[in-house]
């Protein structure tokens, strides 16, 4: 029986961050950059006169949204560049890295990142959410990229009883009749997201989005993360160790579109005489750090490895908006609900794959 001491509502707002080290185990993640950056090469070359037109006083403009603290996008960013430099070589870029998180983690990337070694290369960090407006860039980004991000709902303009089930801790796992209501706060903040993008983008410029993305079956992206988590959070209820209140609070707001989906919101209103579906990929990469050792899992050793780092990865993408869930009086409990979930892998080694449907959009 939950402990009716522990009754009190949780803080009534999510901001879902990533952790100090989750560019350093995204290796799954990272894995869509060799798959996206032809497509960016394929771009840069059909507008290489234009590029060779642009004055060295002029920066060409990237922007990632979403983009934590700047890692993930680096080896991609500094391919793209060369790509740009092979066309001007003395054009300026101009980095933009927007995310909700403090910048200490950006700040401490950047100092050592060989992109800031280059005199022809300025960055800049925004901490603010990627559905709102920045004027900053407004009508100069030449591209802009997101990966693994726009899953993420918009928290600030929905009332927080939108994020409260008793059974789940994410809208993937909810029946139907019950997801609806985050399909339809998924498709608004969707629209929101591509207008604000219109906004920021030069005429012809590109969108280039590696979504996570559901393509049926119940395996959703790391679905078996999310599962685990909620399986641990429920273990700690029957136990009395959270409360009823805490257990339909703990929630991940995010929510993972089906390529239709997606490609619904661009089809059906004005949205589609602002931009040009050039292209669409479904694809699944196969988690990491299970497809090293899944032949080797009779090692216990193996084993208890792979559970470590996948307990690890999921910590990274969950923890904020675990602890949100949970008074501020019980916040201790996170360290349990994490070995819990890690005890979990160990007992029944899975993998984490990322499915994706890739867009890249053209401003007309």
């Amino acid at each position: 029986m939950a402990n009716p001491k522990k009754n009190k509502p949780a803080s009534q707002r999510y901001l879902p961050t990533m952790t100090q080290d989750y560019s350093r185990i995204s290796d799954t993640a990272k894995a869509v950059d060799s798959i996206i950056l032809p497509k960016i090469v394929k771009y840069l070359q059909s507008i290489a006169p234009q590029i060779g037109r642009m004055h060295k006083e002029t920066p060409f403009f990237m922007a990632d949204y979403g983009a934590a603290d700047g890692v993930n996008s680096s080896e991609l960013f500094e391919n793209i560049i060369n790509q740009i430099h092979a066309i001007n070589p003395s054009l300026r870029i101009k980095l933009v890295y927007i995310d909700i998180a403090g910048r200490s983690y950006f700040d401490a990337f950047w100092k050592s990142s060989r992109l800031a070694q280059s005199d022809l290369v300025q960055a800049e960090y925004i901490q603010r959410s990627f559905y709102e407006p920045f004027p900053e860039i407004a009508h100069n980004l030449n591209i802009g990229f997101s990966s693994t991000s726009v899953h993420w709902l918009d928290t600030k303009n929905v009332d927080f009883s939108l994020y409260r089930h008793t059974a789940h801790i994410q809208a993937n796992q909810l029946p139907d009749e019950e997801r609806r209501i985050f399909v339809e706060k998924w498709i608004r903040d969707w629209e929101v997201f591509l207008r604000e993008r219109s906004v920021e983008l030069v005429k012809g410029g590109a969108l280039f989005l590696a979504n996570l993305t559901d393509r049926g079956h119940d395996q959703f992206p790391a679905s078996a993360g999310y599962n685990n988590l909620r399986d641990a959070c429920h273990e700690l209820y029957h136990e009395g160790r959270i409360s009823d209140t805490e257990l339909e609070t703990i929630m991940v707001p995010d929510y993972f579109a089906t390529p239709e989906q997606m490609k619904s919101v661009l089809k059906e209103n004005d949205l589609k005489h602002v931009f040009t579906l050039t292209s669409n990929d479904e694809l699944t990469v196969p988690c990491a750090y299970f497809s090293k050792v899944k032949n080797h899992l009779n090692n216990m050793q193996v084993k208890a490895e792979l559970a470590d780092t996948l307990a690890h990865v999921v910590r990274a993408w969950s923890e904020s908006s675990i602890k949100t869930g949970l008074a501020p009086e019980n916040k201790g409990e996170i360290d349990e609900i994490y070995e819990r979930l890690r005890q979990k892998f160990y007992e029944n080694p899975q993998g984490l794959p990322y499915q994706y449907c890739l867009l890249e959009l053209i401003k007309w």
